[in-house]
């Protein structure tokens, strides 16, 4: 827990005192690096021809979280849902439903694991890739840093965190490599042969550098989500405060939600409806 906070508090810090959010004239987003992903080529759109401008800073969901409780930014965006407490104050609206793939070396002949097994890999149980039917080799893990939203998701389908006192903290094993950002965990499986991580899975891009592993069977493809099989899938979410969403907050927001921009998420293998 402590982590968290003090993770959350630097990046929030480092990026108000370096940037001070460019212009004060702009509307700067805060938060995912998964949603980053998806919303860049629509700002990008949206600023050629609308005011204010947008500035993306992706940083993590729960640091760009923290900031909008701050009152550093008006609009957040998360790869998780928001915790009780969050829901105090803050409101949140889906954008679209995202699976979380798990990725490994495309020499890696292993292309199926259980959840279980995907368990005891990141708690540390199964260490050697001889022990789910690959090679003998030692298993490089990866995940994320603590504010990531992707790695709360994760840690939360599969019941990877433990209780300590009165807080929820992590259960990943220590041994794991913590890196920030989908960027850095692709690209450091795509480098390693005996590497496993997870990441958005309408952010993997090309697939001759990654290969995703189905879970219990499942790949994570668009009508495993929308059917909610597929056991990792979780929601991109705009989070904003509660009474208090600016003008130009809700415009873009808007336009994230018209036809035309929905259509484009839809064909970039993201889900807009899920069964319950």
């Amino acid at each position: 827990m402590v982590k968290t906070l003090s993770y959350t508090t630097f990046v929030t810090g480092l990026l108000f005192s370096t940037l001070s959010f460019a212009a004060n004239s702009n509307l700067t987003i805060a938060g995912s690096t998964s949603v980053s992903n998806l919303l860049e080529p629509f700002i990008d759109t949206y600023n050629q021809s609308n005011d204010p401008k947008i500035n993306l800073q992706s940083i993590g969901s729960s640091a760009g979280i923290q900031m909008l409780e701050d009152n550093i930014v008006n609009l957040a965006i998360s790869s998780r849902q928001l915790s009780e407490n969050e829901q105090k104050s803050l409101s949140s609206t889906l954008i679209a439903y995202d699976a979380i793939a798990i990725v490994t070396h495309p020499q890696n002949p292993i292309t199926n694991l259980s959840a279980d097994n995907i368990w005891k890999i990141y708690h540390g149980d199964i260490t050697n890739w001889k022990d789910v039917g690959g090679e003998d080799k030692e298993i490089a893990v990866i995940t994320r840093e603590i504010a990531s939203g992707s790695r709360f998701s994760f840690e939360k389908h599969l019941k990877l965190t433990k209780k300590i006192n009165v807080f929820t903290v992590s259960d990943i094993s220590k041994k794991a490599i913590v890196v920030n950002g989908t960027s850095m965990v692709k690209s450091i499986v795509a480098r390693n042969p005996h590497a496993i991580g997870y990441v958005s899975a309408g952010s993997i891009g090309d697939l001759a550098q990654l290969q995703v592993v189905k879970i219990n069977g499942i790949s994570p493809t668009t009508a495993s989500i929308s059917e909610n099989k597929y056991p990792l899938s979780r929601p991109f979410l705009f989070v904003y405060k509660n009474n208090a969403l600016p003008e130009e907050s809700a415009k873009f927001m808007r336009h994230i939600g018209s036809d035309s921009s929905i259509n484009k998420i839809k064909s970039l293998g993201y889900v807009k409806e899920q069964l319950k």
